[in-house]
């Protein structure tokens, strides 16, 4: 099914019925066609209200409660009244059989979240045009035209300031496609699911995926280009209006795969029965692993991204994969197919957009479409997009697929650790060589004895299965139809990701053999088949700062990118409930290249000078002011959000988040420890994803040896769990460096 044909209805029998022909019962003789003039009663069946007919329609319904509603189909054959109140016209009966067999909670509520990140954004458009016509008009000495106190405004029902002509709406009522759903929408997503279920369960039986589906949607990997951009001035105001070109429409296997991943997401009960009973959903995973994943694998070179082969991933990781049911020659395949996703950092990435890109959306001008680079280490840092246009809950919208790599890193290590056997055991291999030394490729000899006695029993938190609550997967879903393209969407309102990073986070980071891991940047693939890896423990507490950045300033810092945007010296944010000590306190470091460090190599500040309660200083990063307080030993530990808004009420000059959409920037600062030793963290959130930014800084231990550098951790929330992937900061950011994989889940 291509999303532009008609959606399928159930296999519904439509009676072949003259308008003027009524169904009657056959005479005593078997004359079934009496004499036009007999005129024949209804029945009291037949007679009944049409609220009743639903109501028995529900109760039969009930008794088979998974996939379709097999026994609704007698009773569309009892007459043509019955059929008229049952068919598929009733959109109102189908929406309500809907909300009795599947999740629909999770749907409404993030589709009202999306109507109101739209409508907001609208609104601020407008006042915008505004206040620009308002200032022009003051420079022409003409009374400034101002929006009423009380102005209310009807979504999508406005157009922006000074457009070419009032057809030229940002985002009308009938298009978007977050618009409150109907009774239809329900109606025509019920028959569209019923349909894939069947095509899932007759593929788990028969063992075959249908020939006319025989492959994922190909990989759109490359920019939009065809954007065009509209000026129209007043005055001096310009105001641009971009049309991009339309996203491809996935082959009929990715539209189940992705009917598939949404019902995991939206899941609280129902949906899980649903796919694991009726549609055979694990029995369904092994066949993609086979048709899709394991068969792209064997051939030769690395194997091709796709949307298709990233949601069949994510599929089996939050419902698909049995883990126990699986012969030794699977589980052998499944690391096979992993394999390269999980360590191939610089074919695979573990981000929506290249982790260099501090500001988006972008435009051609800044980011020229460019082919991809030919030397092999070069990293290719174009921003592009896989996003298609999908058709879910009776819409067509623009969906981001879910990363590949992050459900491959999650199934991979949980994996691992129920057959610990796999991984290596670096501490005792050779990784020699003048690069790996510089780089303290794995635990160096009595590595886990390094930093407090506690560290050397520490081991890594468990990978637990995914949570099918819709609630943790809110956001995921949020992101995924927000981050579309990096040309043109707008992305992630700028604080929808407060506090989804501070708390005590414990877990893993992964490290490939170094000598290995150069080799398949390289060129060698088979390096990545060879190379041992191994895992270290980890535990991180962080806490996060929400600053106002400075008009005509940027998001991102000020200072380079593999040191998280701060400059070189500069100390991570310190919250206002934790003073800087009496005394300043300097770590040595070690890394000097790739911009971590200025060229002298000045050390990095981790503490100030005491100020006085209540003194204003101006923030790490320039833009935005903080404020400095006693600390508070007689009261409870503040949250950060109370910290924030307290903040702003104990002092006059602090600023109010009235927009969680504004010029704000969510700064990062902690500690942790791992069995190298302790260490200290510091970064910020890039606002369009939410992908986060931290350095990890390991301080001198106790006995005097040195600092095992710092290291750049990019990452995202996805599913109630850091997950994403490390990298050194010795390495040009333009270069492919050297880079691991690392899993945190909330401390209990």
């Amino acid at each position: 099914m291509s999303v532009g044909s008609p959606l399928p209805l159930l296999d519904i029998p439509h009676l072949s019925l003259d308008d003027d022909q009524t169904i009657r019962d056959a005479s005593p003789d078997g004359d079934t066609n009496p004499p036009p003039t007999t005129t024949t009663a209804k029945t009291t069946f037949e007679s009944l209200p049409q609220e009743l007919i639903e109501l028995i329609a529900f109760s039969l319904c009930a008794q088979v409660p998974l996939g379709p509603p097999t026994s609704l189909f007698p009773l569309l054959l009892v007459s043509r009244r019955f059929y008229t109140v049952l068919g598929p016209r009733n959109d109102g009966f189908y929406a309500d059989l809907f909300k009795a067999r599947f999740d629909w909670r999770s749907i409404e509520r993030r589709w009202t979240t999306m109507h109101n990140i739209e409508e907001q954004r609208e609104k601020r458009a407008l006042l915008d045009g505004i206040i620009a016509s308002s200032s022009e008009q003051h420079r022409e000495n003409v009374m400034p035209m101002r929006p009423d106190d009380d102005l209310k405004l009807h979504f999508g029902s406005f157009t922006r300031p000074g457009s070419p002509s009032s057809d030229h709406q940002l985002i009308p009522v009938e298009s978007s496609p977050w618009r409150a759903l109907t009774n239809r929408d329900y109606a025509i997503e019920f028959r569209r699911r019923c349909t894939v279920l069947n095509r899932m369960r007759t593929a788990a039986i028969t063992g075959v995926i249908p020939p006319n589906s025989s492959r994922p949607s190909s990989p759109r990997l490359e920019p939009l280009a065809s954007t065009t951009t509209l000026s129209s001035g007043h005055g001096n105001a310009t105001h641009q209006h971009q049309y991009k070109s339309t996203l491809g429409e996935p082959d009929d296997l990715t539209q189940n795969l992705w009917t598939c991943y949404l019902m995991l997401i939206e899941n609280d009960s129902r949906n899980l029965d649903h796919l694991i009973e009726y549609a055979c959903l694990r029995t369904y995973t092994r066949l993609f692993y086979k048709h899709s994943l394991l068969s792209e694998a064997m051939r030769p070179g690395w194997p091709r991204q796709s949307a298709g082969r990233g949601l069949g991933l994510w599929i089996g990781w939050l419902g698909g994969d049995d883990v126990a049911t699986e012969t030794t020659r699977e589980n052998d395949e499944r690391f096979f197919v992993l394999k390269p996703y999980v360590f191939g950092a610089h074919k695979f990435d573990a981000f929506h957009v290249p982790w260099t890109i501090t500001n988006l959306p972008v435009t051609p001008k800044t980011h020229p479409i460019t082919s991809a680079p030919t030397d092999p280490f070069f990293a290719d840092l174009r921003p592009r997009t896989m996003a298609q246009t999908i058709v879910h809950m009776g819409r067509r919208i623009e969906m981001a697929p879910p990363v590949l790599a992050h459900a491959a890193i999650f199934s991979f290590f949980f994996r691992v650790e129920q057959d610990p056997a796999r991984v290596d055991d670096l501490m005792n291999v050779s990784v020699g060589g003048a690069a790996a030394s510089a780089f303290h490729m794995g635990p160096q000899p009595g590595a886990i004895m390094g930093g407090a006695g506690a560290l050397a029993t520490v081991k890594p938190a468990k990978t637990s299965r995914p949570i099918l609550s819709s609630r943790i997967h809110d956001h995921d879903f949020i992101r995924l139809a927000s981050c579309v393209d990096p040309y043109s969407s707008p992305g992630l309102p700028t604080l929808s990701c407060r506090s989804k990073i501070s708390g005590s986070w414990e877990g893993r980071f992964s490290f490939f053999d170094f000598d290995s891991y150069r080799d398949m940047l390289g060129g060698r693939i088979r390096s990545l088949y060879e190379g041992p890896f191994g895992d270290q423990p980890q535990v991180w507490k962080i806490e996060e700062k929400v600053v106002r950045v400075k008009k005509g300033e940027k998001k991102g810092g000020k200072g380079p990118l593999l040191n998280a945007g701060f400059e070189p010296g500069q100390p991570g944010p310190r919250l206002s409930q934790s003073p800087p000590p009496a005394s300043a306190t300097t770590l040595p470091s070690s890394t000097t290249g790739g911009g971590s460090t200025d060229a002298g190599g000045d050390s990095i500040m981790t503490s100030t000078a005491p100020r006085q309660a209540g003194a204003r200083r101006k923030s790490i990063d320039g833009p935005g002011d903080w404020f400095s307080e006693q600390q508070r030993t007689n009261k409870r530990p503040r949250s950060v959000q109370e910290d924030v808004f307290e903040e702003e009420e104990n002092d006059n000059e602090g600023f109010v988040i009235s927009d969680d959409d504004g010029d704000y920037e969510i700064l990062l600062t902690g500690s942790g420890h791992s069995a190298w030793g302790q260490f200290r963290l510091k970064g910020r959130v890039r606002a369009y994803d939410g992908m986060f930014s931290i350095t990890k800084e390991y301080e001198s231990d106790s006995i005097g040896r040195e600092s095992r550098g710092r290291w750049l951790y990019r990452g995202y929330n996805v599913g109630g769990n850091l997950v994403g992937r490390w990298r050194d900061t010795h390495t040009p950011q333009d270069l492919s460096g050297y880079e691991g994989t690392f899993l945190m889940t909330r401390r209990a």
